[in-house]
């Protein structure tokens, strides 16, 4: 996605927060130090400075060595040293705390343009003029890695994809590759494309290391996908050479610096610009956040370094949300997810015959039995255990006697069961007395057994159809029945006539459990939840 172009002539009413005067030289670099206070700037003058963010001041002496000019420099992710790269081939290592000299690292032969830490903190990487780029042992200076011939005449860029496995390359060359991915670990090409009509000049890894950014002396911001390393954007706006760019700690704002003496700022949420220009008075070299995102420090080639805020830019343009932190962002995106419920899955087939002993024993006596007795038909405990077992083919199967709860693997998608105030049929179950428990068993009742009821305050259920099979049929004499409006089958075939819903009463723990499991929609008539 493209953003209108944008001209020179466009003005500006942003103001900078803060000047900073002192460099004799252009500002070819800006960096944030961790605590917030200090910022460093390194420049043709051959000096890396630091200062005091609130009053614009210069805290200490220049960090010198030799007046070679220090085209860039990067901090180490611990915020203790940082690594820059000079005129004369060097590469040297500092320490924040005592602005002293730790290492100089001299194997290139032309200028370092362009450095980078590994997140680890243990290598740093480096581009230079001679076409090369080396990657470094902190600890002891060695090349660890190169020198890569990378094809480019000039390496103007390089930068360490997050998990360390990769970088990248950006330069000038007669390829039409100007962007090469390598192996961190050989140093063999991983991939090369195209797509700036000119030479690449700087570049940016996301850190979800999803999103490869570069500008382009054609103006031109590009986004890749590091995943197919094909183009998902192009940023316009700029009127000349795009000569540096850095992304948001939060990941959700990219800055711009470019040779048309503006700064911009970009919504990487969509690839469009955020406000009007940040106006300079002469060439933009460098851009870089805080550690909090919310000031924006640019340096210019009229020696000055200014600072932005960037909480104000964006609460002008309607975006602070812009400033939050990605466990803001999270937790902003999740406020209103709710949790999935995973649908429960019925066994595809409860063994025929299941409940006939329990059914037969409905007007036997209610007097508790011995779960290790036999009987002729087996206990409801072998039943319950014949669930593991192999059962018989479909074949066996006669329609005069459907399989025990078998409506409910076919009974419509949310239809319900409702019942009518009338109690259910009691069925004793052995060793388990003083309790009782529902059982949802769905089947047809004829219509020559219905006993009419009193009164029902359930509206008639005229969504399912009642199915022409057999159906269990069990009664006491001494109580009304439970109809259920809802299920196309039986449960057994039994010589007396019974409703669909049966009480069961002094059911085991277990009895509780497999009727839960199967489906069986129990109601508790003893209390027990």
């Amino acid at each position: 996605m493209s953003s209108p172009t944008v001209g020179r002539q466009e003005t500006s009413t942003i103001k900078p927060r803060q000047i900073f005067e002192g460099h004799t030289g252009w500002i070819n670099g800006t960096i944030h130090l961790a605590d917030g206070q200090r910022m460093m700037t390194c420049s043709d003058d051959g000096s890396l400075r630091v200062w005091n963010l609130k009053s614009g001041k210069q805290i200490g002496e220049d960090w010198r060595d030799g007046d070679s000019i220090v085209w860039t420099m990067a901090l180490s992710p611990d915020g203790k040293k940082v690594v820059s790269g000079s005129n004369d081939g060097g590469v040297r290592l500092w320490d924040i705390d005592t602005g002293k000299l730790i290492a100089k690292w001299t194997r290139h032969t032309l200028l370092v343009r362009s450095v980078c830490w590994s997140r680890d903190g243990q290598r740093v990487l480096s581009g230079s003029y001679d076409g090369t780029a080396r990657e470094w042992d902190v600890e002891n200076g060695k090349t660890i890695l190169g020198p890569i011939k990378t094809g480019h005449r000039r390496v103007w860029a390089v930068v360490y994809s997050p998990d360390m496995t990769m970088f990248a390359t950006a330069g000038d060359d007669e390829s039409k590759h100007p962007i090469k991915i390598w192996d961190a670990k050989t140093g063999e090409l991983v991939a090369s494309f195209k797509g700036h009509k000119h030479w690449v000049w700087c570049l940016a890894w996301s850190s979800d290391g999803k999103t490869l950014i570069s500008g382009s002396r054609d103006h031109s911001i590009r986004t890749w996908n590091t995943k197919t390393w094909k183009q998902l954007a192009v940023l316009d706006g700029h009127t000349s050479t795009v000569f540096g760019v850095a992304i948001s700690p939060n990941g959700c704002i990219l800055a711009s610096a470019s040779l048309d003496n503006t700064a911009r700022l970009w919504n990487l949420e969509n690839s469009q610009p955020i406000s009007s220009p940040l106006q300079h008075v002469d060439y933009v070299a460098s851009v870089s956040f805080s550690a909090d995102g919310k000031l924006l420090s640019t340096g210019c080639d009229d020696k000055n370094v200014y600072t932005w805020d960037l909480s104000t830019i964006l609460k002008e343009a309607g975006l602070e949300d812009l400033l939050d932190q990605p466990d803001q962002l999270l937790l902003a995106a999740d406020a209103t997810r709710r949790p999935v419920r995973q649908p429960i899955k019925v066994s595809p087939r409860v063994p025929r015959g299941f409940f006939d002993d329990t059914l037969n024993r409905a007007h036997s006596s209610a007097r508790p039995h011995s779960l290790s007795s036999p009987s002729r038909g087996g206990t409801l405990r072998s039943r319950l255990l014949s669930l593991y077992r192999p059962t018989h083919s479909d074949a066996h199967d006669t329609p005069s006697r459907p399989r025990p709860f078998h409506w409910v693997r076919n009974r419509p998608r949310g239809a319900d069961i409702e019942l009518h105030e009338r109690s259910p049929a009691v069925v004793h179950v052995p060793h388990c007395q003083a309790q009782r428990r529902n059982a949802s068993a769905r089947e047809r009742r004829r219509s020559t057994m219905r006993r009419p009821t009193a009164s029902s305050s359930r509206p008639p259920n005229t969504t399912v159809a009642q199915q022409p099979s057999g159906a269990a049929q069990a009664q006491s004499s001494s109580q009304p029945h439970a109809a259920v409006s809802t299920a196309p089958s039986g449960v057994a075939n039994t010589t007396s006539s019974a409703s669909p819903h049966v009480t069961i009463q002094y059911p085991t723990r277990w009895t509780r459990f497999w009727l839960f499991i199967c489906c069986a929609s129990p109601q508790y008539t003893d209390g027990h939840h």
